[in-house]
């Protein structure tokens, strides 16, 4: 794939065709070679108008299979455990005028960051759509933040449910409580009533393990009852909880979504198929991942590491052109490009998956 068609397919904007002189990160000793010059955003109006902003990394569950709980020790070390500040939230907001969506939810629970009201509030204000579709778990909300959310229209919230009954629940959802969850949907369900509107418009997620097969007719009647969308997800763990050649029959008989790989390629596969509109890859171009204390990860695969700038010190813009995240986009549009210390995609099971399989992005669909 042309690397030109690929911008033009994935990006839509006007990328500067030469360093940009009033970056930071670019000394005057840059080894052009080593950067794309047209990955390179010449101003602010050219940067991309959704962004990923970790709420918080703090977690009141102790799920099995969640890698947040799993690399603990080594993020505490790193990245650390934290929440995004408002006064960090709405100095980014302020310096970039174009940014017109954040998604909140990636490695924590959003709603256990005490100024998280703040930071509705002003989303609301500035015209920005707030979401959390990388999932929340709901088992903390107050009255205060649910009617927030209705308030000042809080697109879309994922809720990571996994059962239908707390004995099911709390197998997977651990140091959660099932009805507390259904209480707080509730009360976000009470305030949608009381101001007639629709967002946020919520999603019952149930991924499916050996232990909780038998409740998905019992979620699909719940989430109807709740005015939510049902989704079922696959469990990409192949280690914790497996299902037996008989439980996959049943599973996929009861869920009707078709359980086959796992992982990377479960999700690359979806992708060629056109199932789907997005691969992990893409937020390093259109929805760029920045955790909460400011460092760039450029997408959701990493909680311990970054590539080496910080959108809060630095700037959206500087960040963004830092010559690591250069190099990643090199490297996941032209394959003959060698992976390079300090470049977290280097690292990335995702990226290696895509290059063993050879897999030119982007290049036959239409980016939304």
């Amino acid at each position: 794939m042309k690397r030109r068609d690929f911008l033009k397919t994935v990006a839509g904007a006007s990328m500067c065709s030469m360093l940009c002189s009033s970056c930071s990160f670019l000394p005057n000793n840059t080894d052009k070679n080593l950067i794309e010059s047209e990955f390179i955003y010449k101003s602010k109006a050219d940067l991309p108008k959704k962004i990923r902003l970790e709420a918080s990394t703090l977690c009141q569950l102790n799920c099995p299979a969640c890698w947040m709980r799993l690399g603990e020790e080594k993020i505490k070390k790193t990245e650390g455990f934290g929440y995004l500040k408002f006064e960090d939230f709405k100095n980014l907001v302020d310096d970039n005028p174009q940014i017109e969506e954040i998604e909140l939810s990636n490695n924590g629970e959003i709603f256990l960051n005490p100024e998280l009201d703040e930071i509705i509030k002003y989303a609301y204000e500035k015209g920005i759509k707030l979401r959390a579709s990388g999932g929340v778990n709901l088992n903390t909300l107050s009255d205060k933040i649910a009617e927030s959310l209705v308030k000042y229209r809080f697109v879309n919230i994922i809720v990571s449910i996994d059962g239908a009954t707390p004995d099911a629940y709390k197998i997977y959802r651990r140091g959660g409580d099932f009805n507390k969850v259904i209480a707080n949907i509730k009360k976000i369900n009470k305030y949608k009533k009381k101001y007639n509107s629709v967002f946020p418009v919520l999603t019952y997620k149930f991924i499916i393990f050996n232990h909780n097969i038998e409740d998905i007719p019992r979620a699909k009647k719940l989430a109807k009852k709740l005015n939510m969308i049902m989704v079922f997800a696959q469990n990409n763990q192949a280690w914790y909880a497996p299902l037996s050649a008989e439980q996959k029959i049943r599973a996929e008989k009861l869920s009707g979504i078709k359980l086959d790989d796992t992982g990377e390629k479960q999700l690359l596969n979806t992708y060629r198929q056109k199932k789907c509109d997005w691969f992990y890859c893409q937020d390093l171009f259109e929805n760029p991942q920045i955790n909460w204390n400011g460092n760039l990860l450029g997408c959701c695969v990493f909680a311990d590491k970054n590539f080496g700038a910080n959108v809060f010190k630095d700037g959206l813009l500087n960040a963004l052109n830092h010559p690591n995240i250069l190099y990643a986009k090199k490297m996941v549009t032209d394959f003959s490009v060698s992976p390079k210390k300090g470049v977290l995609c280097s690292e990335c099971s995702v990226y290696k998956t895509i290059k063993e399989e050879n897999y030119e992005m982007f290049s036959d669909r239409k980016i939304i």
